[in-house]
């Protein structure tokens, strides 16, 4: 067995990054971000108030289920939304309310209705009309910031 010990070999090459560049999957929105920012798995979950778990079932596709409680959390953890955007006015309205963590039968409390209703207009089963269909759009429209909402918890959607 020969050696070389006056021979010095230097290795080159890119180091593959542990998420792809235009991430497709909610797992990869939030490996990217979190590898970005250098952070580990238990910093994120605690940050997004999740078990550590669920956040490698995200990451790893295992888990596909968010919560709404939990999505405004990770729409501010990525500084964008990642969920595809609306085609209809009930996926919009749906959008809307879950990104701003709120369950149906909160959004329901905040416009005075039931929530059926707002089951059902995101469903697109109902349409809403005439002043319903105006606070609606004023409701898509709203900044984050203006909503009220009740601490009280509602169904997990």
């Amino acid at each position: 067995m020969a050696f070389l010990p006056f021979v010095r070999i230097c290795l080159t090459g890119r180091i593959p990054k542990p998420y792809p560049e235009n991430p497709a999957t909610l797992g990869e929105h939030l490996k990217k971000r979190r590898h970005e920012l250098g952070l580990f798995q238990k910093g994120v979950a605690k940050l997004l108030e999740v078990n550590q778990w669920t956040l490698i079932g995200w990451e790893t596709g295992r888990q596909v289920r968010v919560f709404a409680r939990h999505e405004a959390a990770i729409i501010r953890f990525l500084g964008y939304n990642p969920f595809p955007p609306p085609r209809t006015l009930g996926e919009a309205i749906k959008r809307k309310r879950r990104e701003l963590g709120l369950t149906a039968r909160q959004l329901a409390a905040q416009l005075g209705w039931d929530e059926g209703a707002v089951r059902r207009y995101e469903k697109g089963v109902w349409v809403p009309q005439g002043e319903r269909r105006r606070r609606v759009e004023r409701f898509i429209a709203m900044p984050p910031n203006e909503l009220v909402v009740s601490s009280k918890r509602g169904r997990k959607d």
